[in-house]
């Protein structure tokens, strides 16, 4: 099978692999479909997010969606044919994080295209039935890759414990803002703000059902004036330090706010004695744990759109014009879909 490596930073690579062994208790799914993530762009411009370095070639890609070709011997869930979407983590199922449910915490999690382990832009991928979940016909390969960021925005708004009625505000308009946007609706958010920096984005934020969005690099103080100290609910899903900050400028005393997004700092200025007087939550959100099934009944039964995130899509042997198409072109791209 044909696999596409990231050999160094800014070269992608086509190598020919065998096809994966299939364990009693896995699948062998045909990749139809994989989503460019910002976390493949980030290793594929610079190598590294954070603590987590390419330090040899790699596969990446964990946004993904195919067709089962093979079953393990000990699979009762699935037959060759079905149409799935993958979890790209896999937990321990041991520790004490997995066996509280907790998963996306656990320190031993193999998480598809994070170093060192490999991710989906390849032709065949061998995979836990655990974590293999089927789609009906009527939802695309494209949109049911989309699942895993749906799933970053679900559980986002779970650690926000959105409410019927609360007013959020939403920092970041990328395609992690946009889910998180439908999922708190779906939740009963009364009004969202969506702030960005980009109009193409805000632009479909509007349509996904934001009340208000704002361009914060061409601040129309107006329009902030209503939200200022006034939500509920904050969600940073930018990745800009000065994010950080802006959250507390508008959650109101005794709100919330929940980091989504990964800054490019390690630290940020924030007012503690601001936390302990207006007794704010802030707390972070780490990927998901338990929200597949959630986001594929969300998605068929159209409660959430994902097609309008989809901008172009590329096939697997042009990943590297993929790749450098999403980084140089971020004012009018989403999401760029991989397809075979």
């Amino acid at each position: 099978m044909k696999a596409m490596y990231l050999e160094k930073p800014g070269l992608i690579v086509e190598k020919e692999l065998p096809m994966p062994s299939l364990a009693p208790n896995e699948v062998l799914v045909k990749v139809k479909a994989v989503g460019i993530c910002g976390s493949d762009v980030e290793y594929y411009t610079n190598g590294r997010i954070g603590n987590f370095v390419v330090k040899a070639p790699i596969i990446l890609g964990h946004e993904v969606a195919g067709e089962i070709v093979d079953t393990g011997q000990n699979v009762t869930s699935f037959q060759i044919g079905d149409r799935v979407a993958l979890e790209p983590g896999i937990p321990c199922q041991k520790c004490e994080f997995c066996k509280s449910g907790r998963y996306n915490l656990c320190p031993h999690i193999r998480f598809m295209g994070t170093p060192p382990i490999d991710g989906a832009f390849r032709e065949y991928i061998a995979h836990p039935e655990a974590f293999t979940y089927k789609i009906p016909e009527y939802i695309s390969f494209e949109e049911a890759a989309l699942l895993e960021p749906l799933s970053v925005g679900i559980h986002a708004a779970r650690r926000a414990n959105v409410q019927p009625g609360d007013i959020v505000a939403i920092l970041g308009a990328g395609p992690i803002g946009l889910v998180t946007l439908q999922a708190v609706r779906v939740r009963g958010a009364a009004e969202v703000l969506v702030t960005d920096l980009v109009d193409f984005r805000l632009s479909i934020a509007k349509d996904f059902g934001a009340t208000e969005v704002v361009n914060v690099g061409n601040v129309n103080k107006s329009c902030l004036a209503n939200y200022l100290k006034a939500c509920d609910v904050v969600i940073q899903t930018a990745t800009s330090a000065e994010a950080c900050t802006q959250a507390f400028d508008f959650v109101k005393r005794g709100g919330r706010i929940v980091q989504v997004g990964h800054p490019p700092v390690s630290q940020v200025p924030i007012d503690p004695n601001l936390l302990i007087a207006e007794e704010l939550d802030l707390v972070g959100s780490f990927r998901y744990t338990n929200t597949y099934p959630a986001a594929v009944k969300l998605l068929g039964a159209k409660r959430i759109d994902v097609k309008p995130l989809i901008s172009q899509t590329f096939p697997l042997q042009e990943l590297q014009v993929a790749l450098e198409h999403v980084r140089k072109h971020p004012d009018r791209c989403l999401k760029v879909m991989i397809i075979s």
